[in-house]
């Protein structure tokens, strides 16, 4: 798969509790991926010895037993499979960059009409801000785009999770996608790295 392009990883806090991935705020703030849960006064923090270093695999695959599930004004799209595979650029950074190798989903389909999503672009933060995906029914032929909006919360932990939920707004399409934007949810377990915490 044709490498995308660098995103950044403004991610808010992780720590006892779960904060929006993305941007706002955390943008101006250093962040670090963890090796151990910190906190100075309650706020998420990391030693230099328990951060992850640049170059760093972020892998992120659909949880166990759930389903991506894409509502779009043609109908609910469900993908039983789906990864995210990112390599970080630096250690720590305002914000942290990576770049994406990989945004897949597999397995899709709205009942028995077997689905394609594709990631088309990446060039936003790790809530998929400027991600742009296409949609297209095999049977139907409808043929969606959408730009990705916010995405994400980020839980810490020994296996961190991700709840993936956000608008995604129409960008184009054939004549047969109506208009209208979709949403999406599902839930993502990472697998890399192993505990993962985040500082700010």
């Amino acid at each position: 798969m044709k490498q995308l392009k660098i995103i950044t990883l403004a991610v808010v806090a992780v720590a006892a509790f779960m904060a929006t991935i993305g941007a706002g705020s955390a943008s101006a703030t250093l962040t670090s991926l963890c090796k151990a849960k910190e906190t100075v006064n309650g706020i998420p923090t990391c030693a230099k010895a328990n951060e992850y270093p640049a170059g760093t695999r972020i892998h992120a695959e659909r949880e166990a037993g759930t389903t991506l599930r894409i509502a779009t004004p043609v109908g609910v799209v469900e993908c039983t499979f789906s990864t995210l595979d990112a390599i970080t650029e630096q250690q720590t950074a305002i914000p942290l960059g990576a770049i994406v190798n990989a945004l897949v989903f597999g397995n899709c389909h709205q009942g028995p009409e077997e689905v394609e999503v594709v990631t088309l672009k990446n060039n936003g933060t790790l809530t998929l801000t400027g991600t742009e995906i296409t949609i297209r029914w095999k049977v139907s032929g409808a043929h969606c785009w959408y730009d990705a909006g916010h995405t994400g919360v980020l839980t810490g932990g020994p296996m961190a999770t991700i709840d993936w939920a956000g608008t995604l707004t129409k960008t184009g399409g054939n004549l047969l996608c109506p208009e209208g934007n979709a949403n999406w949810n599902g839930a993502y377990t990472v697998t890399s790295p192993e505990p993962l915490w985040v500082s700010m």
